[in-house]
């Protein structure tokens, strides 16, 4: 302000140059600030590109963070060829190790296994590796929920026993430190095979990912019968086409910019399809728009260069009988 008086502006206007540069400080971006951003986005680039194991691997054990979660991270992993190996009681680390050109996910990812679980669990594996459920429970002594969470995990499926077998043994054990440490005999039943959905399903409710297959292909078959687009796809539709397309909704964002606009980020086997929804549709069908929910959106293939839109028309749960 001394400055513009000195120079012979008014004061007036020297108040309102200050009010827009005010206002334009309050979401711009100094020069510093864009060049670093730009140093970090081509070493993680360069990272991704010649060590995709180590980046994703690195990613997985700095979480939470950034804008993709864990599961999406995985699922661009296997997309650039990295195998992702499960959670296993005698292999996996507390944290997501490299193993064989893959990762190896961590214990950690399992809900409710916090810094003081882990520690228990890791020290008294070191002493000998553990033979049976049995073996596992009177060691470790941890709580019947985490037990049900390791082997809905995957994390026993060495062993060659059924899930379901292991949950019916679980069942059956008392290992308390206040209980007498006797075993209880039980009659061994026939239980029913889980389907894929099923195991996929289970693992997901207590890892929040999963190293097998991506939910959308366990039902790609029928979406192909049926006419519907993937993110692969997507890729050879002309511009103005009309489509129909499915996918997990992994990001809905609304920012406060957009005027009304929504903007919607769904993930397939293949890829991820970026959907925008004008605030006619939000109103009518926004109440779908929630992360973790397969989606149907009917709409029209918008093409610039080489980004690819989807202005949906419709979007609703997807219904698979």
């Amino acid at each position: 302000m001394a400055g513009a008086q000195a120079k012979g502006v008014p004061v007036s206007i020297a108040n309102a140059v200050f009010d827009q540069l005010r206002a334009f400080g309050g979401y711009a971006f100094p020069k510093s600030h864009a060049a670093a951003f730009a140093v970090i986005v081509y070493q993680s680039a360069w990272l991704k590109c010649y060590y995709p194991a180590a980046f994703f691997c690195a990613l997985l054990n700095t979480q939470p963070m950034g804008f993709w979660p864990p599961s999406v991270l995985v699922g661009d992993a296997k997309r650039h060829g990295v195998p992702i190996l499960p959670v296993d009681i005698a292999q996996s680390a507390t944290r997501c190790t490299l193993e064989r050109g893959g990762i190896r996910l961590g214990l950690n990812y399992i809900t409710g296994f916090g810094a003081d679980r882990l520690a228990q669990l890791d020290q008294v594996r070191r002493d000998k590796p553990f033979v049976s459920l049995a073996d596992l429970c009177r060691r470790t002594r941890l709580p019947r929920l985490l037990i049900e969470r390791l082997i809905q995990a995957g994390a026993l499926d060495a062993w060659g026993i059924p899930r379901r077998t292991l949950l019916w043994e679980l069942g059956t054990l008392r290992y308390q430190a206040d209980e007498l440490d006797l075993p209880i005999p039980h009659t061994a039943i026939a239980l029913p095979t889980p389907t894929p959905a099923e195991t996929l399903a289970s693992e997901l409710a207590v890892l929040g990912l999963s190293s097998g297959n991506h939910l959308m292909a366990l039902y790609r078959a029928w979406l192909d019968q049926h006419g519907l687009q993937s993110s692969a796809t997507l890729e050879t539709c002309d511009d103005g086409q009309r489509i129909k397309l499915a996918g997990l909704c992994i990001v809905h964002q609304a920012p406060p910019t957009a005027k009304g606009f929504h903007f919607a980020c769904l993930e397939d086997e293949w890829g991820m399809a970026n959907v925008i929804i004008s605030p006619g549709l939000v109103i009518r069908d926004g109440k779908h728009l929630h992360s973790g929910h397969v989606l149907l959106v009917e709409g029209v293939v918008q093409r610039e260069a080489e980004v690819i839109n989807v202005i949906a028309q419709r979007i609703a749960p997807l219904a698979i009988a």
